[in-house]
């Protein structure tokens, strides 16, 4: 029962770690500080009487909490883990506000080797396939993917992570009971056999908007590093990113079309001092040095069958025939398919990334 009355501690509102940890040394156990008197509540001079008004008002509301979550928690396989268990990460307890319980889906990982993968819900093609592709070879190197579950970069990475064979954690701005958004289902699934759901809220709790906010520095807290795929100037991903400088984690930054304001997050956090990240190896050489050349150097690696008519789409063929001309710009081949910029861009990339494509050192598109 201890552990879910820490968890009931932690429900309550506008107290924290710190000073809960402190009322439970106090009275010897989570168990006695929850089922404290007023009185002696107020006699410890830890909380303010409005605090322990609140607390106990909390608690006549929430009557049998912690039996009622226990039951609760029981019958979805769901585990608590106080701040004071051995199984907490250990970096998570060094944050600035670190929750005093973790409600958990699966099995937590080793967070020795533990990266945050941020960017963007409305992601465009080129972060997506970055995205997967960064955590795919991090995760084969033997990485954790920390993520947040939500739309686009974040799906991404946990889904890279997957087909790696890897370990990744989404931690959730709701109860791990509850799948938000609904799409992401089954990846969900998976993430709780080769990894973790996460959550401070008890079951139940529904994804409100602030506690998105709220959630982010757990990501960063889990982790060594954060990289930012892609994110607007004012985005949930930057929050993120500033959680993870804040707490003295390495930021990493990948640079993106500089026509996308889906790029101007990174590129200013890059201005600003942030480190560029082109390879998943740059991430690994900066905070895995030991892991570091057991992936591919760049995204541009070449794949083994190398025949464009068998690995390449029509759209990618009648690129490749424009270049048979020479050297060409992307407002030259924008101009002669009448595609967009984007869409150019993201076919371009996906070239390079089979090695039919490279860029010369004028910045031109030419045949590998």
């Amino acid at each position: 029962m201890e552990k879910f009355c820490w968890a009931a501690l932690g429900a309550a509102k506008g107290i924290g770690a710190a000073h809960m940890m402190a009322l439970v040394k106090v009275f010897g156990s989570a168990q006695n500080a929850y089922e404290a008197e007023e009185a002696d509540l107020l006699a410890t001079g830890i909380l303010s009487p409005k605090a322990v008004a609140a607390f106990v008002q909390s608690r006549k509301q929430h009557d049998r909490f912690p039996e009622k979550l226990r039951e609760q928690c029981e019958r979805l396989h769901i585990d608590v883990i106080p701040i004071v268990s051995d199984a907490y990460p250990e970096r998570l307890k060094r944050i600035l506000q670190p929750p005093l319980v973790l409600y958990v889906k699966g099995t937590l990982p080793d967070f020795r080797y533990s990266i945050g993968m941020v960017g963007s819900r409305m992601a465009d093609a080129y972060g997506l396939k970055v995205a997967g592709y960064f955590s795919s070879e991090l995760a084969k190197a033997g990485v954790v993917i920390v993520s947040g579950g939500a739309k686009g970069i974040d799906t991404a990475s946990h889904k890279g992570a997957l087909q790696a064979g890897g370990k990744t954690v989404a931690v959730l701005g709701c109860g791990v009971d509850i799948t938000y958004p609904p799409e992401n289902r089954t990846i969900f699934a998976k993430i709780a056999e080769q990894g973790a759901l996460i959550s401070e809220y008890p079951p139940e709790t529904e994804p409100l908007p602030f506690r998105f906010p709220e959630r982010n520095r757990i990501i960063s807290g889990l982790s060594q590093g954060v990289v930012l795929v892609e994110a607007a100037v004012r985005s949930g991903a930057l929050i993120t990113a500033e959680f993870a400088m804040d707490e003295g984690r390495d930021l990493f930054c990948i640079p993106g079309n500089i026509f996308s304001d889906k790029s101007a997050g990174p590129h200013k956090l890059i201005r600003d001092g942030a480190r560029i990240a082109l390879a998943p190896d740059d991430v690994l050489e900066e905070l895995f040095p030991e892991l570091a050349g057991s992936i591919h150097s760049n995204l541009f690696a070449c794949i083994e069958d190398r025949a464009p008519l068998r690995v390449c789409s029509e759209q990618q063929r009648k690129l490749l025939d424009l270049l048979t001309q020479g050297p060409q710009t992307l407002e030259q081949l924008v101009t002669a398919t009448g595609w967009s910029v984007a869409e150019t861009s993201v076919l371009l990339l996906e070239l390079q990334m089979k090695g039919f494509v490279q860029t010369d050192a004028a910045q031109r598109y030419v045949q590998s």
